[in-house]
């Protein structure tokens, strides 16, 4: 009796070249696209000194540059840190005296880097905190009112006068605390007054609303009208 042989029915039709070279092609493609992408995150994290915490448009990072937020708008604040950072308290209120002087010193500069900003938005202050030992409102709240010109020039000099008196006071508690000499004093001072000035000058031109036009006189303004007739008439002594 003959053996009969079957075939085994083909499956799947045979590869063409052409899609073969297309297929290698496009997952080549795609491989260098996914290493591209990935390349350019993990070098893009380690040039944001800030980090990704906020979008820094046209002002420029106010994290991660300086000692302190905002650090790089002043050089006074950076000489003014620099006398700290080589020496150590000698009580134990001058490490937590030295971080407020950080934080209203960073409070002027960041104040300063939204006000020069050409975008005018609250950005870099956004984030400081609020002090009841120097802080009248808010820092970001004052920036804010600065961009609408709604702070009186007085209300404006009370603030900065806050900041003024505290830090001077921290100032000379930290002198005792970190045992500076005479001359480190003054520089410190004088590295601070200059780091207040700077930012109070930019505030004074920015903050303030501009002069009030409804108080000045005007020529349609209700006032008295004497008769041309009636000028040339002497004062009445007579009775009535």
């Amino acid at each position: 009796m003959a053996q009969r042989t079957s075939v085994a029915p083909q499956l799947t039709a045979p590869v063409k070249q052409d899609t073969f070279f297309f297929s290698t092609f496009l997952a080549m493609a795609i491989a260098a696209a996914v290493s591209l992408i990935s390349y350019a995150k993990i070098t893009r994290n380690k040039t944001i000194p800030s980090g990704n915490w906020m979008i820094e448009g046209w002002q420029g990072p106010a994290k991660g540059v300086s000692q302190i937020q905002c650090g790089q708008e002043s050089s006074f604040a950076t000489n003014l840190l620099d006398i700290f950072a080589s020496k150590e308290s000698t009580t134990g209120d001058g490490e937590p005296d030295l971080v407020e002087l950080k934080l209203i010193t960073s409070k002027l500069c960041c104040i300063k880097h939204d006000l020069m900003s050409t975008n005018q938005v609250v950005q870099s202050s956004l984030t400081l905190p609020f002090s009841t030992s120097h802080d009248r409102e808010n820092p970001a709240e004052t920036v804010s009112r600065c961009f609408t010109k709604s702070i009186p020039p007085r209300d404006l000099e009370i603030s900065f006068t806050t900041w003024r008196e505290r830090g001077l006071n921290l100032l000379d508690r930290l002198c005792t605390s970190f045992s500076l000499t005479k001359a480190e004093e003054n520089s410190a001072k004088k590295n601070f007054m200059s780091v207040w000035f700077d930012t109070y000058n930019v505030a004074r031109g920015i903050c303030s609303p501009d002069e009030d036009v409804s108080n000045k006189p005007s020529p349609r303004d209700p006032k008295g009208f004497i008769s041309e007739t009636v000028k040339s008439l002497g004062e009445y002594k007579g009775y009535y």
